[in-house]
Parts: C-alpha cells; structure tokens; sequence
C-alpha cells in the first residue's frame, strides 16, 4: 500500500515535475505532507489548447496552496518537433528533461523527482520489446539514475489509485492517454488487460522479471568495465579498443554492444561492425550522429567528430590558443650563437622564404610536400600511410601553409624547401603546445 516516498534523501532538495495527472499529483502531496524540500516545476507542451492552460492553472494553485516555490514554462512542441524531425512525444521528452535540469541546476536542487509508477515500466518494457531493444532497454524504469529519482516506482497504478481515493486528492486527467493513437496507450489499454486476464500474478511476475534483467545488465556491464580497463586506452580524446583481444573474447557481439551504444552506434550498424572485425577488414569507417568508428589494424578505433579543426591564420607574431592547441611564433636574427631548436612541435624556417599569413590547416586531398631530406615531392597521403598513422589520427593531422605550399607537417616533417641553411639570415620560429596529434 502506497504510504510514503521511496528512495527519497531528507537533507536533499527537490524539483517534483508535476503535470496534474494522478501518479505526479499523488507524488507532489507526499512530499506536500512531509518535511522534504521541494518545489514544483510544470510544463505547458500547448497541445490541447486551453486545456493545456487549465493544467498549468491547477498545479500552480496547488504549489501556492502548500507554499512551495513554483516554475512553469510554454513550448511550442509542434514546432519544435517539425524543426527536428522528431516525433511529438520525442520533443516532448526532449524539451523537458533538458528544461528541468536547467531550473535544477540554477537553483540548486540535488534531485529532479518524476512520478513513474510500476506499471509505467512494464509498459516501457512492452515498448522496448516491440523496438528491438537490447537487455538495456528491457529493464523496465530505473527507480534513479544520476540526478532523476522515481519514488513512485515501486507502487501500482492501482496503488496510486487508492491513495488518491482514499485522500480525496484532485488530479487532471489528460485526454490524449485515452486515445490508441500512441504505442504506449495500446499497450496499457488493449495488450496488458488481456495479459491481466490470462495470468492474473502477470505484473508482479513482470516485476520480478526485469529486477532479474536488471541485475543481469549490471552484471555484463561491470564485464565490459574490467574487459575495457584491460584491453583499451585513450588517446587524444580516441577511444583505443584491441582487436586481437575483442576476437578473442566471449560474446564479442554482446561486448560491441555495451562499448559502442553510448557513442551512438545501433542496430544494424553494429552487426556491420561486429562482421567487418570478423572479416579482418582494415580501414572501414563508421559514422554514429556524434562519432566516427574505425577499424585500423591492430585497434577498433572511436572518435568524436567534432573534434576536427578549422583552418587558422597565422601572422609573425601570432598568439594562438584554442581547444586543439596554443601555437606561439617569433622571428630570429642569425648569429654565431644561433642553436637549431627543432623537434616534432618546434618548426624553424627561413623567413626570406615565408609569404605571409601562413595558415595552419588540416591536411587535404592533393596535398604535396618535399620531406626534409628529399629533393622530389610526395603525395602527402602516401607519407601518412607510410607512417601507417591511424585514419583518426589522419583526418585531424595539420599542416603549415606558406603561399599554397606546405612548410611543415605539424609534429612529423618539416619541408625541406623552408629549412634554415647556411645562407639563412632570419629565422621564423613556431611553437605547438598541447597538440592533438
């Protein structure tokens, strides 16, 4: 019987997200009769017209009548959903988790309290099934997860039902959650009574299936920590995952699957992937909304996509900081106490061969330079596949540019038509620090 909050912390502060229907109103007069801090926050998604403001009204005039703090904002759902290809309930989602967390975080709350109940989860589990979803998803509604805390999880629907009964609570009752045009209303209306009629023990057996789902998943994912801690590293924000030792690994699919997921890659995506490792295949990319995947020689490789410079100009006495490096440069004059400095991130030229701004750039296709040493130009791509670099570390790799031709390939090799001779009368410096490459 549902009496009192779950995994609720009295010396924390929390944000109840409070739409008007029964299981947030039930929540929000738990923590109303209690001694936690709370306040009240509501979102206007500007669905259902004025009944979508009668909503707002009523949970405002609750929050004032238990003197707890209240926020409320209006989305335009619809448009936002057109502007980003989402479905409504996807943009519903989006716009308010990310518009709690923002109130949470400005007013210092610890915890955002949303009013799933048991029967929620099964229903997601349902939804999750029917998707294709792996072990993750078929977990039901976690009770918490980081800032998110669910005390109503454990509880029925009838459960809520009862407490709202017996406590005479008013609540709204929204009229889209009658309607099958939503997966999760089929379910709950047509899919679960059917599953009640059959086997009337089904939820609490349903329960105490996905607790054991759950434990399984934390299982395998402490497997892919331990597997992960021993057979990768990282490397200038890649992520370096072995493949003689993923080949060699149990369930290699299974382990492909908890390592990428969080970077994006899904579904077939992952069946590709996993085949391609089977095959031996080197140098295949893969491209997950944030990340690029590549399968190099020795290494699976994973690495954000916005981590690609942008071209920079570069004057004699330039001063450049940035996310991908500090780059600092000055001009010498020679004389017989004159010492050569360079190394892999100190460049050294003859200015009076420099045609200035120089540029500093990511490598592109044709490129040429003359390695230090050799009197012939090569294609630059040719050096790089010599040098048998990773394709990530390839796509990031900058060069300096006098005049449309390279002076230095940054951290590798000079150009030998730029070096400092004999006959070099002034010297134009260039310090790399914090280099990605």
């Amino acid at each position: 019987m549902l009496s009192e909050l779950k995994n609720i912390d009295l010396h924390q502060k929390y944000l109840l997200a409070v739409s008007g229907g029964i299981d947030s109103m039930v929540m929000a007069h738990l923590f109303a009769n209690s001694e936690y801090k709370c306040a009240i926050a509501h979102c206007n998604f500007r669905l259902r017209g004025a009944e979508s403001d009668d909503d707002e009204q009523f949970v405002r005039n609750f929050a004032d009548s238990n003197g707890r703090p209240f926020f409320s904002i209006r989305f335009d759902t619809e448009k936002y959903a057109a502007a980003n290809g989402l479905s409504i309930q996807l943009a519903a989602r989006e716009l308010r988790y990310r518009w709690f967390e923002q109130i949470r975080a400005a007013n210092g709350f610890d915890k955002i309290a949303l009013a799933h109940n048991a029967d929620d989860s099964i229903e997601t589990f349902f939804i999750n099934l029917l998707r294709g979803a792996g072990l993750n998803g078929l977990t039901g509604i976690s009770a918490q997860t980081d800032v998110l805390v669910r005390p109503l999880i454990d509880f029925s629907r009838k459960d809520i039902e009862a407490y709202a009964a017996a406590n005479q609570l008013l609540f709204r009752e929204d009229s889209s959650n009658a309607s099958h045009k939503y997966l999760r209303n089929k379910i709950r209306h047509l899919a679960l009574p059917l599953l009640d009629e059959t086997s009337p023990a089904f939820r609490k057996q349903a329960a105490k299936t996905m607790t054991r789902l759950t434990e399984a998943n934390e299982f395998l994912k402490t497997e892919i920590a331990q597997f992960l801690d021993a057979n990768s590293f990282w490397k200038n924000g890649d992520l370096y995952i072995s493949l003689a030792s993923l080949r060699k690994a149990h369930s290699p699919k299974i382990r492909l699957f908890y390592i990428l997921e969080p970077y994006g890659f899904k579904g077939d995506m992952l069946v590709n992937i996993h085949n391609s490792i089977e095959d031996a295949v080197s140098g295949k990319q893969f491209f997950s909304p944030s990340h690029l995947l590549l399968t190099d020689r020795e290494y699976l490789i994973v690495s954000p996509l916005a981590e690609t410079p942008s071209a920079f100009t570069v004057n004699e006495n330039t001063g450049i900081a940035c996310k991908y490096f500090d780059l600092n440069c000055e001009t010498l004059v020679r004389d017989s106490s004159f010492c050569l400095k360079y190394n892999s991130f100190i460049g050294e030229f003859d200015h009076a061969k420099l045609k200035f701004p120089l540029v500093v750039r990511n490598v592109e296709h044709g490129d040429r330079f003359v390695p230090l040493g050799m009197n012939g130009t090569k294609k630059l791509s040719d050096f790089l596949i010599n040098l048998k670099l990773p394709q990530t570390e390839k796509r990031r790799q900058q060069v300096v540019v006098s005049n449309n031709d390279i002076i230095w390939v940054v951290g590798l090799r000079p150009d030998n038509r730029f070096k400092v001779t004999e006959a070099t009368k002034k010297i134009f410096r260039i310090y790399f620090t914090n280099h990605l490459i």
